[in-house]
């Protein structure tokens, strides 16, 4: 396919764009994935395997949500529609998955840093090729990108960055850096007075061609451009600013990016795009198909309808609770839409802060809003969530501030594979101190726990799962939340009990189902908090004569839930052996929620065998 790029003609190249645009929208309205961002970058993409020599120079692609024709132009076109599935393609950038993937993303921000250390190893073995970084309007501002821009002017050369600049972040753009990137003087405006000075050049006399006069009107239009774009902020750190152009004109982006590529100095190139372009529905509703459950592609709607998810759930329940709070304000790190947040920030506007892909900023700048007096939420997820580990340590734990988290994402997230499960939070979580760290089996626990919450007057922590729980809603008078206590939800005959950790629980209540009409009968107990565990848990374990405790967790089993009962257990001098069913040492991959549940050994059937194979043993 490279060779077929290389060797096509403007007008081939831009069938090739309609044609990869088709298949893409038509593997994703099958499998579901990040469609608006991909097809945004079809004809940048195009280009960059026009100009550069792959695998030679290098192209690093930030987060990843745009890489979708990358991957079907390099060589997974034939494998494409497996993209997300179990077994098959990623849905992001993954090193082992091919050698045109140069390194692996899912976290916004880290393109530019990336590319400065691997242009520097390829200095140092005296390679001169060329490090291209694609970053979008979003990530480039977050704290990580502005860190390494600060840097380009001494690990720089012979990099390229390419802003991608579609106006939206995931939902829409915020904060004083995406403003400077104001439509006024890029973007079609820009471009359109840029191209009709082109064509004021292009129709003066032949005798003045190549003239120094055509020499210094470019150089005028350079030098204000400098001054009237984001460019003299860019060349500010060391970067030579180019655009802002078309993203989407095939021709002017060879051209571009033929002349920067004999460029040893640090470049970037400023693109506008349009966020789902190709499709009518992603174009008009470039949020909705950001990230999209397989869909209709006639009509654009989803083919199957959601269950309620937590999410949703939440997103319902939060304006009620600002009604009766006038003290509660409420963060997210530019997903509003992706946390539940959209209906509170229409009704609260001045009460929700949307700050950017920012996630440690989110943190810190709630710990100072709990300093001066409010009760801040920050809803995250788990798998963003981790890069403000310091801010969560330093800034609110140390300090004991009564800031409230709700971990959206926990556990394994399915199709959107390692980079997105939220595995890690009930570890990092559980060895902060003053945290308090909790876990809800279903929507209706979600809401008494963060009723509960509002009671402490220190950190707190509430983690749920993407999708649903049992579906159970919440009524209008929420039954209080005890302190630090959960609850026997089955009693048992044999002396076995099952400790499930939130959305776990379900699971072993499922289990339990089929290992009654087995003739086993367990204990299940819904542990709901993870730190500190519940006294009464222990007390129940001897009163009981328990003789056998599984624990289940939708996290890495290192420092989780099962290890905080197992350290425990052997605090109280209780010798009782404990299986802990969770995420073994992986980060897991993609495929579906079932899938990978089943794989990672936390679903029903595997409570099932586990719990099978302690009888056969004891019998």
């Amino acid at each position: 396919m490279i060779e077929r790029i290389k060797n096509a003609d403007l007008k081939e190249l831009e069938k090739l764009a309609a044609e990869t645009r088709k298949k893409m929208v038509e593997t994703v309205s099958k499998r579901g994935g990040h469609l608006a961002s991909s097809l945004g970058t079809v004809e940048l993409t195009i280009a960059l395997l026009k100009v550069f020599d792959l695998p030679k120079d290098k192209v690093i692609w930030d987060v990843g949500h745009q890489s979708y024709a990358y991957k079907m132009l390099t060589d997974r076109s034939e494998n494409f529609d497996t993209l997300r599935t179990f077994g098959g393609i990623s849905g992001f950038p993954k090193i082992s998955e091919s050698k045109y993937d140069f390194f692996g993303t899912g976290h916004g921000g880290t393109s530019i840093s990336a590319g400065l250390g691997m242009r520097e190893a390829m200095r140092m073995k005296s390679d001169q090729s060329k490090v291209i970084s694609v970053i979008g309007d979003g990530a480039i501002t977050s704290g990580l990108a502005l860190e390494a821009m600060n840097n380009v002017d001494r690990f720089g050369r012979n990099t390229i960055t390419i802003l991608n600049d579609n106006d939206m972040f995931i939902s829409t753009s915020v904060g004083a850096l995406s403003k400077w990137f104001s439509r006024k003087l890029s973007g079609q405006k820009y471009s359109s007075a840029r191209t009709e000075i082109k064509q004021l050049i292009s129709k003066l006399p032949p005798i003045f061609h190549g003239d120094k006069i055509v020499d210094i009107i470019r150089k005028t239009i350079n030098s204000s451009k400098s001054l009237l774009t984001p460019g003299i902020l860019f060349e500010g750190f060391g970067y030579q600013y180019v655009g802002p152009i078309d993203g989407h004109n095939i021709g002017e982006l060879v051209e571009t990016l033929q002349d920067l590529k004999h460029n040893s100095e640090p470049v970037l190139l400023h693109i506008h795009t349009v966020k789902g372009k190709g499709y009518r529905f992603a174009e008009e509703n470039p949020r909705k198909f950001h990230g999209i459950a397989p869909f209709d592609i006639k009509t654009g709607e989803m083919k199957k309808p959601s269950s309620p998810s937590f999410t949703a759930y939440l997103a319902d329940y939060l304006p009620r609770l600002f009604r009766r709070h006038s003290n509660l304000v409420a963060i997210t790190a530019a997903m509003p839409d992706g946390t539940g947040l959209w209906k509170l920030q229409e009704a609260y506007p001045s009460r929700v802060f949307d700050v950017g892909m920012s996630e440690g900023h989110a943190v810190t700048f709630a710990s100072g809003l709990a300093a001066g007096g409010l009760r801040p939420i920050v809803a995250i997820y788990s798998t963003f969530l981790q890069r403000a580990f310091d801010n969560i340590v330093h800034d609110v734990a140390l300090q004991n501030l009564p800031v409230m988290f709700l971990i959206d994402r926990a556990g394994l997230v399915g199709e959107d594979g390692a980079t997105h499960h939220g595995l890690f939070d009930l570890a990092y979580f559980r060895m902060i101190p003053n945290m308090t760290v909790m876990a809800p089996r279903d929507e209706s626990e979600m809401a008494r726990m963060i009723e509960f919450s509002l009671t402490l007057h220190s950190p707190v922590a509430i983690r749920y799962p993407r999708g649903s729980g049992s579906g159970k809603r919440a009524s209008n008078r929420l039954t209080p939340l005890k302190t630090c206590t959960g609850e026997l939800i089955k009693s048992g005959k044999n002396k076995i009990m099952i400790v499930g950790v939130g959305i776990t629980t379900v699971f072993a209540l499922e289990a339990a189902e089929k290992l009654e009409k087995a003739g086993v009968s367990p204990f299940i107990y819904d542990l709901k908090f993870v730190k500190p565990l519940p006294d009464e848990l222990f007390e129940l374990i001897k009163k009981l004569g328990i003789t056998h405790i599984v624990t289940v967790e939708d996290g890495i089993v290192a420092g989780g839930a099962g290890s905080a009962v197992l350290e425990k257990l052997s605090e109280l001098r209780m010798s009782i052996p404990c299986t802990i069913l969770g995420v073994k040492d992986t980060f897991s991959t993609h495929g579906t929620q079932k899938e990978l549940r089943k794989i990672e050994g936390i679903d029903a059937d595997s409570i099932f065998d586990a719990v099978s194979e302690i009888i056969d043993k004891k019998n």
